[in-house]
């Protein structure tokens, strides 16, 4: 009862006491530094707020527009962050753009944007999009047809036509902005001048040149004082932006003896069942890493391993099994034929309202088709040269009014025209036959064909040499305990040697990096480095990547700005050693006191050379590389003059001008003008003007908290 009497003596200041640190806390939260796009947005860009949802969305769509391309149900990661890089840059691009657009009052009015899709001089997506599939050539009534039943498509193709349209908008917005900006540049006559004196100015010297490698490093002392003075001066040359470098070691999970025991028994009874199977292309299926393949194949076209002996043995024939690339494989050689490599045919389509592909193309009654097939066969057969007009008279095929029925070339092994091509290889050339398939009756016309060669079918097992779950699971192990004995970047680099294990490293990841050799998916390593509770020498735990685990330890931090100078330090030390030799030998060039650069060349050890007709614009000195100060200086000195010495890029030159070439007066610049602006235009289409837009605008990148 004491202490609680006491509590309360005293409960006014435990109020203040508790107030204050209910206080202390929140403010504490309040002022901590947020980042208020963390949960929401995925950036901000010139001002413009980017939700993660409207960028979700507009990948996700771009994700199925690639998934239909490729004709896969699945993408690769790689292929995955490509999508979602260019998502990025298309917003950014077309916000700034957009921007600049709003700015000057520019716009696509509906006239000119119909005129881009339906005018005498159609933009490009335009032609690209609406060709002819036979002759590959634009077709402008493609584009009429198109737009007249645009309430009849499918959604998706409305979807595509609509996304068309916002391309020609685009495009034609980007060439609007650049051609303001081209026609905006000038070329005074002064300017054109120069450039023609400068492109026609040339000079002839002899030089004397003492390399810097003359010199001993020993000869020379470089400070950190040197250093911190050739950084200061030097420092917009140390402008970084922010990235992360690391260490790791891949723990590759290879197949234990066990596993290869277990997979090649495994493999044997597929053999013995291999054997006695007659539905080959479902035992295929159901026991193959890879599925049946139909086709029929020339030797060159077979496994190297295989290719003689399938054309020599018997049908039925097991090869196998045998090991290659760490695959089991089994052939069985199914069938041998003598078949054309390409078959040129044309086709009648006959269909009729109750075909199970049909429905829509025809309201005629099978039977009637029948009859029509059988009357059409009669006059063909009688005189073939009237098929093509009894083609597009009678066929029902969408095209065969512009092709005359004529199917073209068809390959072997293409699935698409598999029946055709079956129905023409026992046939001749000009031969007439008949076909049924889904979409009705067909007469088909043999019109060429290559000479058959020898071919065979070979149904082939593949079973990978993978490891097992119990050998994944003893790496996972190894490589937990790898990153859990080691948790500093010194017993990492001592666990390193003392195992034998392969270090690599990554240096300047920048934040949305995609690329560290040998990882299957580097972003969530590069994720792990950025994270704001990894500090250096922090070692990682285990990452799965596909069939290896990863350890890493983050190695180094450069934040964005300027690189401290210790960071730098080795970087600049041979640049200012490069100068203190510079200085060495301009010093034992001016206390020799002489200006006669034979005289030089003796004491320096070094030869004359000569340099003819340099011109003012040359870059290089020949066997020196650049050295633009020394080229400056010759065009600035009178012939029989000598120079002072020159610090150049590589030695320190003493030059002797013979002749200086100067170019005669001319009046017409007008070359010089044109490529002036040329090289203006070219640095305008190659998108420099976004760049530079990009560059000055103020762009928040949260990616690295998404993806």
């Amino acid at each position: 009862m004491a202490l609680i009497g006491q509590i309360r003596k005293q409960s006014g200041l435990l109020v203040i006491i508790i107030g204050v640190a209910l206080a202390a806390f929140v403010l504490g939260d309040f002022l901590k530094p947020r980042n208020k796009y963390r949960a929401n947005y995925i950036g901000e860009i010139a001002g413009d707020e980017i939700p993660i949802k409207e960028f979700n969305d507009k990948t996700e769509e771009q994700i199925q527009m690639q998934k239909d391309q490729q004709q896969s149900d699945k993408l690769s990661q790689d292929d995955l962050y490509q999508v979602k890089q260019g998502i990025w840059s298309q917003m950014v691009e077309k916000i700034l753009m957009g921007k600049e657009y709003d700015e000057l009052g520019l716009t696509v009015t509906s006239d000119e944007l119909s005129d881009q899709i339906l005018g005498d001089n159609p933009h490009k997506f335009v032609i690209q999009s609406f060709r002819n599939p036979k002759t590959n050539a634009f077709d402008a009534e493609m584009v009429k047809n198109f737009l007249g039943n645009l309430d009849s498509q499918s959604a998706d193709m409305k979807r595509r036509y609509l996304s068309l349209e916002k391309m020609v908008k685009e495009d034609r917005l980007s060439t609007k902005y650049k051609n303001l900006v081209t026609k905006a540049y000038y070329v005074p006559k002064a300017i054109a001048k120069l450039d023609y004196s400068a492109k026609n100015s040339t000079a002839d010297f002899r030089y004397v040149a003492a390399k810097f490698a003359s010199v001993s490093d020993s000869s020379v002392k470089v400070t950190d004082t040197d250093i911190k003075a050739y950084y200061d001066e030097f420092k917009y040359n140390y402008e970084q932006e922010e990235t992360r470098s690391i260490d790791y070691v891949v723990f590759e999970v290879k197949a234990s003896a066990e596993d290869r025991k277990a997979i090649t028994n495994e493999v044997n009874q597929i053999y013995q069942d291999f054997t006695t199977t007659t539905d080959v292309a479902t035992f295929v299926n159901s026991v193959s890493d890879n599925r049946y393949d139909s086709a029929f194949k020339k030797e060159a076209q077979l496994p190297a391993r295989i290719a003689k002996q399938v054309f020599t043995d018997p049908l039925g024939t097991l090869i196998g099994p045998y090991i290659e690339n760490e695959t089991y494989q089994i052939a069985k050689i199914v069938d041998k034929q003598m078949r054309p490599d390409s078959i040129k045919m044309s086709q009648i389509l006959i269909s009729y309202e109750t075909a199970p592909s049909g429905q829509g193309i025809s309201k005629r009654t099978q039977r009637s088709a029948e009859n029509l097939v059988d009357s059409l066969l009669t006059v063909i057969k009688k005189d073939p040269y009237k098929y093509q007009s009894m083609a597009i008279r009678f066929s029902d095929y969408p095209s065969a009014k512009e092709d005359k029925g004529e199917i073209g070339w068809m390959v072997d092994g293409d699935q698409g025209y598999s029946p055709f091509f079956k129905e023409g290889i026992d046939a001749k050339k000009g031969d007439i036959k008949k076909m049924t398939s889904p979409l009705g009756y067909h007469i088909l016309l043999i019109s060429d064909k290559t000479t058959p060669v020898e071919k065979a079918k070979v149904a082939l097992v593949t079973r990978a040499i993978e490891p097992s779950n119990t050998t994944f699971q003893d790496y996972y192990l190894k490589a937990s305990e790898f990153s859990g004995e080691n948790r500093v970047f010194s017993q990492f680099d001592t666990a390193v040697i003392n195992r034998g294990l392969n270090k690599r490293s990554a240096d300047k990841l920048a934040p949305m990096a995609n690329r560290i050799a040998g990882v299957e998916n580097p972003r969530q390593i590069v994720r792990w480095a950025y994270s704001e509770k990894v500090k250096p020498g922090v070692v990682s735990p285990v990452f799965e990547d596909g069939k290896s685990y990863i350890v890493a330890v983050l190695k180094d931090v450069f934040e964005k700005g300027f690189s401290p100078v210790e960071k730098v330090k080795e970087q600049i030390r041979p640049l200012v050693l490069s100068r203190k030799k510079a200085d060495y030998l301009i010093e034992k060039i001016k206390s020799s006191n002489s200006t006669d650069i034979y005289k030089l060349a003796q004491i320096l050890r070094e030869k004359v050379d000569t340099a003819t007709n340099l011109a003012f614009t040359a870059r290089n000195i020949p066997g020196f590389g650049r050295e633009y100060e020394v080229i400056g200086e010759v065009f600035t000195m009178q012939p029989g003059q000598v120079s002072a010495p020159i610090k150049g890029s590589n030695a320190v030159f003493v030059v002797l001008v013979d002749k200086v070439n100067t170019p005669g007066e001319n009046s017409n610049f007008t070359s010089n003008i044109a490529q002036l602006k040329s090289g203006f235009s070219s640095r305008v289409s190659s998108n420099s003007v976004f760049k530079a837009l990009e560059k000055k605008s103020e762009i928040v990148d949260n990616r690295i908290l998404f993806y």
